[in-house]
């Protein structure tokens, strides 16, 4: 069965340039890079506790369990029209949150995700690519939970058959 396509997908904050795994396992011959893309990180904290939350919350539910050596990151992305992130992964999942415009996002097998303004996605960091396909620029603010000190972002290459 196919996993859902919100747990596929991932935003992209470009601007935080990203070290690479030391095994050179990445090729940057065939990383896709970012254009139109502005990167501000906002804050980064040490997560020291670990935490086992499972809340009712009006008519949903919220279910989070942490363990281990973990970073907070929260970076504010600005896309110009035109603009992507070009293709990659995250070191954790995420929560996009688009404060202006409208954010496309690329899965893995190439099918597009709308996320408009005043709208947010929880997403698990797998490979994936943003992009401003509108007139004006796309704000968006992105929370990560990774590694304690790893890179958010890991450039990849584009996947088979994707040449968007």
């Amino acid at each position: 069965m196919r996993k859902s396509f919100r747990a596929r997908l991932v935003v992209v904050p470009a601007g935080v340039i990203l070290a690479l795994s030391a095994a050179g396992a990445w090729n940057s011959a065939l990383a896709t890079a970012p254009t139109g893309e502005t990167a501000t990180p906002l804050a980064r904290g040490a997560i020291d506790a670990s935490a086992n939350i499972n809340r009712k919350v009006g008519d949903g539910s919220v279910r989070l369990k942490t363990d281990g050596d973990l970073d907070a990151l929260t970076v504010e992305i600005t896309l110009a029209p035109g603009g992507t992130g070009g293709w990659h992964s995250h070191s954790g999942p995420l929560i996009t949150i688009v404060k202006q415009g409208s954010l496309t996002l690329l899965d893995d097998s190439c099918v597009p995700l709308e996320i408009g303004a005043g709208h947010a996605a929880i997403l698990s960091g797998s490979m994936a690519k943003d992009e401003n396909r509108g007139t004006t620029p796309v704000t968006f603010d992105v929370t990560f939970l990774i590694p304690r000190g790893a890179p958010p972002r890991i450039d990849e290459p584009a996947p088979a058959g994707c040449t968007d």
